[in-house]
């Protein structure tokens, strides 16, 4: 009995050693697969990342892709030098000491501020601005600190994402900190710092992050012992960046840098406090430039604040431009001629609606109806539509729906999309208002109240769509995206909006819409347009609107030019001005417009 015991226990303990060396296996696999997937990850060698575990540092360079204009010019990214602080040894003499404050003249730093940090630090540190941001150094200063040679504090090479300036370019987004998109990689939680671990959060940063969160970053650090504290010396002080020649990548947009910077200039000197302008190639819908008011600081947005919007990108009253609508509907529908004749005295007699001008226009052609702007024409055509007429007229020619390239399935993407945040706008409040065709619901929104809504954007889209004969374009921002050795990794393509259930306008109708824009400019309200470099055509806009309970004014020009061979649609939008306020849309959009005209006729 005693042996058989005795081979039991002797078998038990085999096989709890058999399983015991098997679990010590899968542990051990389970860490060499982790860490190998951290190096393709990152693109560093195993070696560094030992080294990384037992370092603690700061983000140089994120390792994020950059944005360029059509004209491969920087949009994003400006290598710059930065002062960094090591930690200081254990034991320092004077000497030492006095060297290193010497660096306090040259930063123009207070000494016994400069020390205190110092004195604190137990990881590298830059010496950072009251916004956050570190301090660039001059060429001057940088020469110094080299010159100097103090171990504990060097001039390194910092990517700078955004300029300093404030500007009107949220399409091109911002970073935050995002705990839910926080990288993967335990590598990465190693060297973590607040102020660099970003997403993107709004506009192209965040619709390509997937694209732009890059290998990993550029560290500089020094070691640490088990427990995380400095070893003495500087020794361990090193920079250590990820290998690999395809990362990170560069995405080319369709935007014109210096026409962007010159429209911003031309909104800031016209005192525009809200509102955009968009300026789309006639000839594929690519957008070439896009500036929306107030203007923001990338680096300074505050996620929590909810202060980014790209008002180009965002739906409001649409008031007189929504008439060219309205007139598509009535073509198309055959319930009107552009040579018959209407009568204005100023009032319609019903629903409380009156013409702008209080005194009528008298007796006008539909055509000239519409140059001049006349609600009691508007209204007249109206009555002899239904609202589905009107919504199926507006859909048809892009509104109501999103029109920026969008994708299902595409770059490694469910759903890809470029224009963040694009809203959709209405032209009623619901289905049921359709159905219900309230006349007095139908003829406010007619003439661009009521309900409606329509973006910036969609405005300028509704330009190109009638330049191509009523075939609804797709707006890009993004033309091509090449890996960092400038090979292609894809283009974005042109496309056009198709929906078999919306059907276009007939080109007759869009051609005659055309016409009626250049009679606006000929001898309507936009006759201040003759004075143009290009001859032009468009329809101006005033919406009626409430802000905190009082009445403002959205102010509209919509637009194209040169009317012979159109190069350029534009869209300006002022929001939530004074009544009493010259029409300054039509200003801007003619000082865009001259601008767009000296820069082609240099081309």
């Amino acid at each position: 009995m005693d042996l058989l015991r005795k081979k039991r226990v002797f078998f038990t303990l085999l096989l709890l050693g058999g399983l015991l060396v098997i679990l010590m296996f899968r542990l051990g696999y389970i860490q060499f697969v982790r860490v190998n997937q951290e190096v393709l990850e990152t693109g560093r060698t195993m070696r560094e990342m030992s080294v990384l575990q037992r370092e603690q540092g700061i983000i140089l360079d994120p390792g994020r892709g950059q944005f360029l204009d059509r004209h491969h010019k920087s949009l994003t990214g400006q290598m710059v030098y930065v002062p960094v602080l090591f930690p200081l040894p254990d034991r320092i003499t004077e000497e030492q000491k006095s060297e290193i404050l010497e660096m306090a003249d040259i930063l123009n730093i207070n000494p016994d501020t400069l020390w205190t940090k110092w004195n604190a630090l137990t990881s590298p540190e830059w010496w950072t601005l009251a916004s956050g941001e570190p301090r660039i150094l001059t060429s001057r200063e940088v020469e110094a600190i080299q010159a100097k040679s103090v171990g504990v504090i060097k001039a390194l090479p910092y990517m700078k994402r955004y300029i300093d300036s404030e500007n009107g370019r949220q399409w091109l987004g911002y970073l935050a900190e995002l705990p839910e998109k926080t990288a993967k990689s335990r590598l990465h939680q190693e060297v973590r710092d607040p102020f660099n671990v970003k997403s993107g959060a709004g506009g192209l940063e965040r619709t390509l992050e997937p694209l732009l969160k890059g290998l990993g970053p550029t560290i500089v650090s020094s070691m640490v012992d088990g427990h995380k504290q400095p070893l003495n010396g500087t020794l361990g002080a090193r920079v250590i960046a990820p290998h690999n020649p395809k990362y990170p990548l560069n995405v080319e947009t369709t935007i014109d840098l210096v026409l962007q910077e010159q429209i911003e200039k031309i909104t800031k000197e016209a005192g525009v406090a809200e509102g955009a302008v968009v300026v789309l190639d006639a000839k594929n819908a690519d957008v070439v430039a896009m500036v929306s008011r107030p203007f923001y600081q990338p680096q300074q947005i505050s996620l929590e604040k909810n202060e980014w919007a790209n008002q180009a990108l965002k739906a409001a009253v649409p008031g007189s431009i929504f008439k060219i609508i309205t007139a598509a509907a009535a073509l198309e529908q055959g319930v009107v001629h552009p040579q018959e004749k209407f009568h204005c005295t100023g009032h319609y007699g019903k629903y409380g609606l009156s013409c702008w001008k209080t005194e009528g226009h008298g007796t006008l052609t539909f055509a000239e109806g519409f140059a001049k702007s006349c609600n009691i024409t508007f209204a007249e055509v109206a009555s002899r539509l239904s609202s589905k007429q009107i919504a199926d007229a507006a859909e048809s020619l892009g509104l109501g729906r999103t029109v920026g390239f969008e994708k299902d399935h595409y770059l490694g993407q469910d759903h890809f999309v470029l224009f963040d945040h694009e809203e959709k706008g209405r032209i009623f409040n619901n289905k049921e208002s359709i159905q219900l065709n309230d006349e007095g619901t139908r003829i406010q929104t007619a003439i661009g109240q009521r309900d409606v809504q329509v973006t910036p954007l969609q405005a300028a889209n509704l330009m190109v769509t009638l330049l191509h004969g009523g075939k609804v374009q797709s707006p890009r921002i993004v033309s091509h995206i090449h890996y960092a050795d400038g090979s292609l990794l894809t283009e974005i393509p042109q496309k056009r909006l198709i929906d078999k259930n919306v059907p276009s306008i007939q080109q007759s109708t869009a051609r005659k819409l055309l016409e009626f824009m250049d009679k606006v400019v000929e001898e309507g309200t936009g006759q201040t347009l003759k004075e143009a470099s290009w001859h032009l055509a468009g329809k101006s806009g005033t919406a009626q609107v409430i802000q905190n309970k009082g009445k403002r004014n959205h102010q509209w020009f919509i637009g194209y030019g040169p009317g012979e061979s159109p190069e350029y649609a534009v869209a300006v939008l002022i929001k939530n001005v004074s009544p009493s306020s010259e029409h300054k849309a039509t200003s801007i959009f003619k000082q865009v417009m001259d601008l767009l005209a000296k820069t082609h006729s240099k081309l």
